[in-house]
């Protein structure tokens, strides 16, 4: 009994090692050659196995780009939430802003399959997928406290949430994108900082002055270059 357990464990330990392989090939055929590049046919050759072989993890391309965006999605998250624990609403706020812009620059491709390219989203809808909604709640969440300390302007917090994500998807959205022709790629860092540190400061209430701590915080983003599809 114990041997058939252990053999069954064993398979299914396979087999997830295989399905993350798959998806591994998958990222990055993607990376470097485009959404169109990615098949199954090609994915099996990288990993060799028989296409018949991959169909019994994932039923066609769309299942594949879908579980990549699930995985990005989950990175994300997990980085929002190893912020709950800062105390400071403000200073959980600055960092979140912060975590996104530099979660989106130093992941371009991932970044893009989350919240640009339009290929997942039928399947997003197909499956009623809500692990995007984690990072927004957070962000809502903290955006709340923030207002109830007198930090932000009363206002509807989810309107509130949703105007600072606008703000920093956007701005990341032009870099990635290269939508900044006019703008040397060394600068964007500055570029980010200084744009997300007016809007919050242009967020504050007059009587309210932005806590040492956030002045004195570290860059966005580290200085590397980002990365081509």
């Amino acid at each position: 009994m114990a041997k058939n357990l252990k053999s069954i464990q064993r398979r299914e330990r396979e087999r997830e090692e295989l399905r993350e392989q798959i998806l591994d090939v998958a990222m990055s055929i993607f990376t470097k050659e485009g959404y169109e590049a990615v098949t199954i046919r090609r994915i099996a050759d990288e990993v060799e196995y028989t296409p018949g072989a991959l169909y019994s993890y994932f039923g066609d391309k769309e299942d594949i780009v879908f579980a990549l965006v699930v995985r990005a999605s989950k990175k994300l998250n997990a980085l929002f939430q190893s912020l709950e624990a800062l105390p400071h609403p403000l200073e959980r706020l600055w960092a979140t802003g912060r975590a996104y812009m530099r979660f989106a620059m130093e992941n371009p491709v991932e970044y893009d399959l989350l919240f640009i390219m339009s290929a997942p989203i039928q399947k997003m809808a197909e499956c009623d997928f809500d692990e995007t909604r984690t990072a927004f709640h957070i962000l809502r969440k903290t955006v709340q406290e923030c207002m109830e300390q007198g930090f932000l302007p009363r206002a509807d917090a989810d309107a509130a949430a949703f105007a600072m994500w606008s703000f920093v998807h956007g701005s990341v959205s032009l870099m990635i994108r290269k939508r900044l022709a006019a703008i040397p790629e060394e600068k964007y860092d500055d570029l980010l900082q200084g744009a997300f540190n007016f809007l919050m400061n242009a967020m504050m209430p007059r009587h309210q002055e932005t806590p040492a701590i956030m002045l004195s915080a570290p860059k966005v983003l580290a200085k590397k270059k980002i990365g081509k599809k």
